[in-house]
């Protein structure tokens, strides 16, 4: 079988993977496909249940399931009479997949996997992880959005909460798992005794790591979330369509603003000069910003803000992305056979490496004999594979120490990449300067808040000037020192600062730079800036979130910086492999927008075949009812909520059970098919049942009962709820200068990864002098010297 390497992408390409997952997870090994390794999909004869996962084409081929199992060989097994068969290829593999795969009830659940394999390390991927206080719950993707958080504050205060699009927290998830699975692979060579280790994910909490620092933030202010449509993200009619733009989030945004807007003169005052505007303000820049965007097109609007520095997107639908001019010449999709006569559009792969995109390799082929895999080497020490259990790491290291990242970036999306190598044992050198702060510093005033401590704790600040020669000396100086460079800066920022990748790689041939704009680094549209909220304009989500096409739309969530920063550490990890592999370095890139697109890759080949079948849906099914999301009785003055969904007839039974004569029992709705053709009384009925109940309560009971529930969470829910307390997902870091802050903890739990670190985020320039010394063996008077200059800035430790 062929491996990347011969195209030049192969990152992974020494890595064997076994896929057992079953219509949930199966991006995990999508993506590691896409990134050379070798993948074997084990599944039951008749396809199992996910080939049968909506959307389908008009002859009934599960678009879900063609696009997340692109590239991979498919060996269908019975797990009666084949277990052997199995057995043999998890025996040669590295990594396996377990989502309620093939043959679970058979003993191919992920402990038992592992524990036969104890070389194998072995991911679990489920909504709610395993075990746990709320092990036999049940979630459903309406259900696992609730309970992320991301559904409370999703949409407009005058219509309920809106659901993401498409099987967001299961592919948000999934990159989460696959990143859990690479720490664990990096921890298996670096410990050298072979031992793998079970590996238990839950998408829930991967979806609420990525949401805002919404945790942080409640922590310190004790506000609830409303729901505040696109709030700093507005959204503008065009004569053709909607835009965006993002508010002022630094003093060179504000300035840029007030120019592209005439210059007001009433707009001065200390009101109008803080990095974040208070409402009255906002109110009068986006009445002003409504008036201008009115009368222009999309894209005329989107060069106007681009030449005054303003950050404008046009958002776009899924039809139009599929015909956009930067993603046509990108290459973001590939044609791809469907069935036998049918080619649609796929998602083509995420990352480009050294100048090439990693992409899928062609549809899903059937092998009707398994590889031959040679056998690894005994491991030296067992791991223990119970769920839930947490050793000690390796020989008390955590899994990334003796990795050194340096980051050159600012915001979310590089800062959140380099802080998750922190949280498992990278050493990260966070470069910054006060003539060129990292504006996520700023954003409350101050140079420190919750937002910048979520995604900087764990870090080393290093204060070097980059826009003089002697701050970039002192960087090349640190070159040889350092195993990935990531960051996040404007297309062409890091080669103008004499950082580019040849640079780079003269100075240390084994370095892994991992570079992610908005648009990529090539394309029409590459020189175009924006924030995370800009590329879910462009790349189709926002359109899509929304309770209907008509409907207005408005989401705070700023995905994908959040999932970018996961991505972008899954590339850094998987070129570390490949120079472990071949001593080379790697030049990774991600376009944020691509990374949106990712998550939405059905909806993008379901319109490819047919013209408007990706469409706004909110939080509807139109294949079960009841599914939906229903408002309960207030809690301390807010609303709430509780997300509903029954699949089949057992489950609207057991509904019926649980509300004891509250909902009535039809004779007509007994049925699916009866209940979908009224699907409108029977939600009213759930609704009017639901009114003035407590909803935490009604979870406990309807889950008690098998029914897929569950609270549509914010931070003040999450801190109780048992999902998060369960797995101590609530982490305190003592920051100084705040009383105690909550941080999103772990999505995911390893039997021999132990615990990540949580250690405050520094203040500028903190280990300036420490680690200059102890790297480059600068001393004093040195340093002194170089700060006088202007060269370095030295803070307080």
């Amino acid at each position: 079988m062929a491996t990347h390497d011969e195209h030049g992408a192969g990152l992974l390409a020494d890595l064997r993977v076994v896929d057992l997952t079953d219509g949930y997870g199966a991006m995990v090994t999508r993506l590691l496909g896409d990134l050379g390794a070798e993948v074997v999909r084990i599944e039951a004869p008749d396809g199992g249940r996910g080939r049968g996962r909506a959307p389908r084409s008009r002859q009934g081929v599960s678009l879900h399931h063609v696009y997340r199992n692109a590239g991979k060989a498919v060996l269908a097994l019975d797990p009666t009479t084949d277990g052997a068969i199995a057995e043999g290829v998890l025996t040669g593999a590295e990594l396996a997949v377990v989502a309620d795969g093939w043959g679970i009830t058979d003993g191919f659940d992920a402990a038992a996997v592992q524990r036969r394999h104890p070389h194998l390390v072995v991911v679990a991927v489920s909504p709610l992880g395993l075990g746990g206080a709320t092990e036999g719950w049940t979630a459903t993707e309406l259900v696992a959005q609730s309970l992320a958080g991301v559904v409370y504050r999703s949409g407009v205060a005058e219509l309920p909460p809106v659901a993401a699009p498409g099987s967001y927290c299961e592919d948000v998830g999934s990159v989460v798992a696959t990143l859990a699975g690479l720490i664990a692979l990096h921890q298996r060579v670096e410990a050298g005794g072979g031992a793998g280790q079970l590996v238990d994910v839950s998408t829930v909490l991967a979806l609420a790591q990525c949401t805002d620092m919404s945790l942080p933030l409640w922590s310190l202010l004790q506000r609830d979330q409303v729901r505040s449509g696109a709030g700093a993200y507005p959204l503008f009619p065009c004569t053709d369509g909607l835009a965006r733009t993002v508010l002022p989030m630094t003093p060179r945004d504000w300035r840029s603003l007030i120019a592209w807007l005439g210059s007001p003169p009433e707009w001065s005052g200390p009101e109008w000069d803080r990095p974040m505007l208070d409402e009255p303000e906002r109110a009068q820049v986006v009445a002003r910003l409504a008036e201008k965007f009115a009368s222009s097109s999309r894209e005329a609007i989107t060069l106007s803000g681009e030449a005054a520095g303003v950050r404008v997107t046009p958002v776009l639908s899924p039809a139009e992305v599929l015909v956009n001019e930067h993603v046509v010449a990108r290459g973001t999709f590939v044609p791809m056979a469907v069935d036998s006569q049918t080619t649609g559009s796929v998602m083509a792969g995420i990352y480009g490496v050294d100048g090439e995109r990693a992409t899928v390799r062609g549809p899903a082929r059937r092998i009707s004999v398994p590889p031959s895999w040679p056998s690894p080497a005994p491991p030296v020490e067992p791991a223990s594979s119970e769920p839930g259990s947490i050793e000690p790491p390796v020989r008390g290291r955590l899994p990334l120490e003796g990795l050194r990242v340096l980051e050159i970036g600012s915001g979310v999306a590089a800062p959140e990449a380099a802080r998750i190598l922190a949280d498992w044992g990278a050493e990260v050198l966070k470069l910054e300067s006060r003539t060129h702060p990292d504006f996520q510093r700023l954003v409350m005033g101050g140079e420190m808040n919750p937002a910048f401590a979520t995604v900087s704790r764990n870090k080393r600040s290093v204060g070097i000037d980059l826009s003089t020669d002697a701050g970039r000396r002192i960087v090349h100086e640190l070159l040889p020192h350092i195993d990935v460079v990531i960051e996040n800066n404007a297309t062409g920022v890091i080669d103008r600062l004499g950082l580019g990748w040849d640079v780079l790689q003269a100075a240390n041939p084994g370095i892994v730079l991992v570079s992610t704009q908005l648009y990529g680094d090539r394309g029409p549209w590459a020189d175009r800036k924006g924030y995370g909220p800009s590329a879910r304009a462009v790349g189709g989500l926002t359109w899509l979130w929304a309770h209907g096409p008509d409907a207005p739309r408005g989401v705070m969530t700023i995905h994908p910086d959040h999932c970018a920063g996961y991505l972008c550490a899954i590339g850094a990890l998987a070129g570390v492999r490949r120079r472990q592999r071949t001593g080379r370095g790697s030049r990774i890139d991600l376009a944020q927008f691509e990374a949106v697109i990712a998550v939405l890759g059905d909806q993008f080949l379901a319109e490819s075949l047919e013209p408007g079948a990706a469409t706004p849906t909110g939080n509807g099914s139109t294949e079960h009812a009841p599914w939906g999301l229903f408002r309960c009785a207030d809690d301390e003055g807010a609303e709430s909520w509780l997300a509903v969904t029954v699949t089949d007839d057992a489950g609207w039974a057991a509904l019926v059970t649980v509300a004891d004569g509250g909902i009535p029992d039809r004779p007509a709705w007994h049925s699916e098919a009866g209940r979908l053709a009224d699907s409108a009384g029977v939600e009213a009925a759930v609704a009017a049942w639901l009114a003035d109940r407590d909803a935490a309560a009604t979870e406990r009971s309807l889950q008690a009962a098998g029914v897929a529930a569950g609270l549509v969470i914010h931070p003040r829910l999450l801190v109780a709820h048992p999902l998060y307390t369960g797995r101590d997902f609530p982490t305190v870091l003592e920051q100084p200068g705040f009383a105690r802050l909550l941080m999103e903890g772990s999505a995911f739990t390893g039997t021999r990864l132990g615990r990540p670190r949580c250690e405050p985020a520094p203040t500028v320039a903190q280990h300036t002098a420490a680690v200059l010394g102890r790297l480059l063996g600068f001393d004093d008077d040195r340093l002194a010297a170089l700060a006088a200059d202007g060269a370095v800035i030295l803070g307080t430790t």
